[in-house]
């Protein structure tokens, strides 16, 4: 018997199985302990839903520069007993990769198609910019919407806000309450002095009330009073907190003496803003249990990429943070909770993608998807549940442009393998600095190891070559100041240009002789015509 137990563990292990790491804490601490050795089957622990169940709702919450060690559970001195309460009566989703910054993480979620190919992944869409992502693209809400879900939007967009194909609105949200742009101030809700708190394209005005506060209740709001209690609903709630600006309420600031603000790193200040995050948390978690429906309700958080040390975030042990390739940019806290199949308190290691949450939140509840072209993402619901190997089977690609015009940081993740790539035009010189990780047992990046394997580092840049190829020569890249000519409007809510002023088509470019033509000269620069 002990011989046929032995034989099936090395079957297991051997056919890349994945295995959970679990420990039950009966402690009401935020100080989670999941150092146990022991190994269970993941998909033993996972409940079966009746047929006749009703759809899970669902919630996504994003955080924005959450620093990977700047929750409870992992030992900070910031409260967060709600961003651990998920994680203790769910899974944290050790191996969630979003994007460096926040634009492409947001435009990969939305519609599981590489931000390279959307003219996304270089810079973030600014207030000044007339960017955003193409109409001819599906997003996530829609394909809920179409399958009789309620859909509401509660925070920050950045995807687009100059005409309304590019609105929360016209991409599948019937309820939008928030704001267009980052940097938006805390209390005055003006970016660039332009107002930007609107519902449903009309301005609504919060003067003095603490943006993550107003996240919070609208969301909770939604919960208890907007919804039909009678249909599902998806909720996407993706706050501004903790990014800049670093403003934060006094009473937040006061629960942490020991922390201390300086001109390039606020540390108290960022404290209570994470603090605020977890509040708006709790009071989203309190209205699901209030309305009685938390168990049917699937809540991922994350964090739409590493915390930016300027601002107070930490990242270590992890190296580097937003903005970087390095894993501590990239590699963000994420834990998903539905009580009625996923184990509580327990920790997943297989690789998940931003880009894998749209096709896998489309098998947890049931859904056909609809995508309108081939997605980038891979439906991961069931490494999630144990039925699936670590790895995804398809590179993930990592590229910055910001903040600085002339320098672009690269990253390719490979299975256990990542390329991490500077590149710094120089006025008349580029500087190139390459390193490779084995990201499997060097989490940190310590250790380069590329000069011991060149051939491996040659096969991930013509990986990296091959994908930069396909980012759309008009793509986004990086405008950190606007032109000395813009002006921001009184109110963003009341310069989009509507739909029927706008063209359906989208402008093919000049002449299909010239077209090809400068696709010829480009070659593999980028791309000319769109897809």
């Amino acid at each position: 018997m002990k011989k046929l137990i032995f034989i099936i563990i090395i079957i297991l292990v051997v056919s890349s199985s994945f295995f959970l790491k679990t420990k039950f804490n009966k402690n009401a601490s935020s100080d989670f302990d999941f150092t146990s050795n022991e190994t269970v089957n993941l998909s033993e622990l996972v409940k079966t839903r009746l047929d006749s169940a009703p759809p899970p709702n669902v919630i996504i919450l994003l955080a924005d520069d959450l620093g990977w060690a700047d929750v409870g559970y992992r030992g900070s001195d910031i409260n967060t007993p709600n961003i651990d309460r998920l994680a203790k009566e769910g899974m944290r989703l050790e191996r969630f990769y979003a994007t460096p910054f926040c634009t492409p993480t947001r435009a990969a979620l939305m519609t599981a198609r590489d931000p390279i190919k959307l003219g996304a992944a270089h810079a973030v869409f600014m207030a000044w910019d007339n960017a955003g992502i193409s109409p001819t693209e599906r997003f996530m809400p829609e394909d809920f919407k179409k399958a009789g879900y309620q859909t509401a939007m509660v925070g920050k967009w950045h995807l687009g806000h100059t005409i309304e194909q590019h609105t929360p609105n016209a991409r599948g949200f019937d309820h939008f309450y928030g704001h267009f742009n980052t940097d938006v101030l805390y209390f005055d809700h003006t970016f660039a002095g332009g107002h930007d708190f609107q519902v449903n394209g009309k301005p609504v005005d919060h003067a003095g009330e603490y943006a993550t506060d107003i996240h919070g209740n609208q969301a909770s709001h939604y919960i208890e009073n907007i919804r039909n209690p009678d249909k599902p609903f998806f909720l996407y709630v993706p706050f501004l907190a903790p990014h800049s600006p670093m403003e934060a309420k006094e009473e937040d600031k006061s629960k942490y003496p020991s922390r201390l603000d300086t001109p390039l790193h606020p540390a108290k200040t960022y404290a209570a803003m994470v603090d605020s995050l977890d509040q708006a948390i709790g009071d989203i978690l309190e209205s699901l249990d209030s309305q009685g429906i938390t168990d049917n309700t699937i809540v991922l958080f994350f964090s739409d990429n590493g915390g930016y040390y300027n601002f107070g975030g930490v990242n270590e042990p992890l190296r580097g943070g937003k903005l970087e390739t390095y894993e501590g940019g990239v590699r963000v806290n994420a834990v998903l909770r539905w009580p009625d199949v996923l184990p509580s308190n327990s920790v997943n290691e297989n690789v998940v993608s931003v880009l894998d949450v749209y096709p896998s939140l489309m098998t947890a509840a049931g859904i056909s998807a609809s995508y309108k072209k081939k997605i980038d993402g891979l439906d991961r619901w069931n490494a999630i549940i144990g039925n699936d190997k670590r790895e995804r089977g398809e590179p993930l690609i990592f590229t910055s442009n910001v903040p600085i015009y002339n320098q672009f940081k690269y990253g390719v993740l490979d299975e256990r393998w990542k390329l991490v790539q500077s590149v710094n035009h120089k006025r008349r010189t580029t500087e190139v600095i390459t390193e490779l990780f084995d990201v499997w047992s060097d989490p940190n990046e310590v250790n380069d190891i590329s000069q011991k394997h060149p051939d491996l580092v040659m096969r991930l840049i013509k990986v990296l070559d091959k994908r930069l190829a396909k980012h759309p020569v008009g793509g986004q890249y990086v405008k950190i100041q606007p032109h000395p000519g813009w002006r921001a409007p009184n109110d963003y809510a009341d310069v989009v240009i509507p739909a029927e002023q706008v063209k359906e088509e989208m402008w093919e470019g000049f002449s299909p002789i010239a077209t090809t033509v400068l696709q010829q000269t480009h070659k593999e620069i980028g791309r000319i015509k769109y897809d």
